[in-house]
């Protein structure tokens, strides 16, 4: 099986020659994840909830801290996406541990569609969250789209057979317990690979 973080870098690399996309406009356009949170509607009350129960364990929050430079995450989410809710309120929180090491900027899915189709996911669609990895020059160290690779391959795993509700189902399961922890490091991962 194809690692799908690895396939997915490739994919947001190659994409970011063939359409030239401007990431630090876009990143500079975005917003703080605190006013993201404060303009949910949709999902709002799980999108609080896991917020204000995220955290970042030990290992992850040293890694983030011996990170070499500054980097930035341009986020294209909206507040409807489950995979969002998942995910970025432990970036938010990471970036908030180490902001001299990481920030967070979040545009809409209408307002990131350029970034999304320069970033599509192995089957070729368009995806919220989708996460570019910026340097302090705006240039792209690597993506990440949609969901963990953990996560893609618990459901390869268990998945198949099972109607769209049930696989759902799982999905969610998987995100309660894995608590962003796959995310986190994903995101950390792009940064420390040379």
């Amino acid at each position: 099986m194809i690692n799908s973080l690895v396939l997915l870098m490739a994919i947001g690399v190659h994409s970011l020659a063939q359409h030239g996309v401007d990431y630090a406009s876009y990143y500079e356009k975005g917003i703080p994840f605190g006013e993201f949170l404060s303009n949910a509607r949709v999902l709002a009350d799980e999108w609080r909830n896991k917020y204000a129960h995220a955290t970042i364990d030990d290992e992850a929050l040293a890694r983030a801290r011996a990170l070499k430079g500054h980097w930035q995450l341009l986020v294209v989410a909206d507040d409807s996406c489950h995979d969002s809710v998942n995910t970025l309120p432990y970036l938010a929180k990471l970036a908030e541990s180490v902001p001299e090491k990481l920030s967070m900027r979040i545009v809409s899915s209408a307002a990131g569609q350029e970034v999304k189709d320069a970033h599509q996911t192995p089957d070729g669609r368009t995806a919220t969250p989708t996460i570019v990895v910026l340097d302090n020059r705006g240039a792209v160290k690597g993506v990440f789209i949609e969901r963990p690779a953990a996560l893609l391959h618990y459901i390869d795993e268990r998945g198949e057979g099972l109607y769209p509700d049930q696989v759902r189902e799982l999905r969610h399961r998987w995100y309660a317990e894995d608590k962003g922890r796959h995310a986190v490091s994903e995101i950390l991962d792009i940064i420390e690979k040379p």
